[in-house]
């Protein structure tokens, strides 16, 4: 079971965020908070996992209350809910320790992806977030696939940087080996890089991989 705790002024969020996930069986919400001191409060007399925190709240800003929840030592990952997705407080996020950072327009599948991979101990980042902050750390065109970065992607830098060559890739996707090579090569194009190892370099940058 994942426990989560959902962190936004506005209560018609929060309350849709419980809807939304409520069909997810294997997901508990613990609890949900309407600024800062209310999250670090409920964070520090329950057990929670994963933290949906709205980048924009009263009193703290989501930024804020990222920093403080790392300050005080709490143990939980830390997904970012925004309805911009600026590459500056993208990259701001991540120096913080945010695992994830995720669109409020983000579908019901992806969100529990999302939740899913942060509680494992791993980092999301949507691909309408990860393309513009790519372009920006790598100083190359958003416009073009590097802003269309699937989670197949994704999930393919991950397995590039535990080691896997193209067959393990092949195995682990359930794809052909020719398959494996032009989806290698698209990342690396999306990058602007050439090789696997200048590929993990820069999404292990970027925090989208681990």
């Amino acid at each position: 079971m994942i426990r989560i705790a959902i962190a936004d002024d506005h209560r018609i969020i929060r309350e849709g965020l419980d809807l939304i996930l409520a069909s997810a069986e294997h997901i508990e919400i613990v609890g949900q908070a309407e600024d800062g001191p209310a999250l670090i409060q409920l964070l520090e007399t329950s057990e929670v996992d994963v933290v949906l925190l709205d980048v924009r709240m009263p009193n703290m800003t989501g930024l804020e209350i990222l920093a403080r929840i790392t300050e005080l030592g709490i143990q939980v990952g830390v997904l970012m809910l925004s309805m911009y997705g600026d590459p500056v407080y993208v990259s701001r996020a991540i120096e913080l320790g945010a695992s994830g950072y995720v669109l409020k327009s983000v579908g019901q599948d992806e969100l529990v992806t999302a939740i899913e991979t942060v509680a494992r101990g791993k980092n999301y980042f949507q691909a309408e977030v990860s393309g513009p902050l790519v372009s920006r750390m790598v100083g190359i065109d958003p416009v073009g696939p590097v802003g269309d970065m699937t989670v197949e992607q994704i999930q393919m830098l991950q397995l590039l940087a535990d080691g896997a060559d193209n067959a393990a890739i092949a195995t682990a996707l359930s794809i052909s080996g020719a398959t494996t090579k032009t989806k290698l090569r698209g990342i690396y194009a999306s990058l602007g890089v050439q090789r696997r190892s200048e590929a993990v370099a820069v999404a292990m940058r970027l925090g989208l991989i681990t």
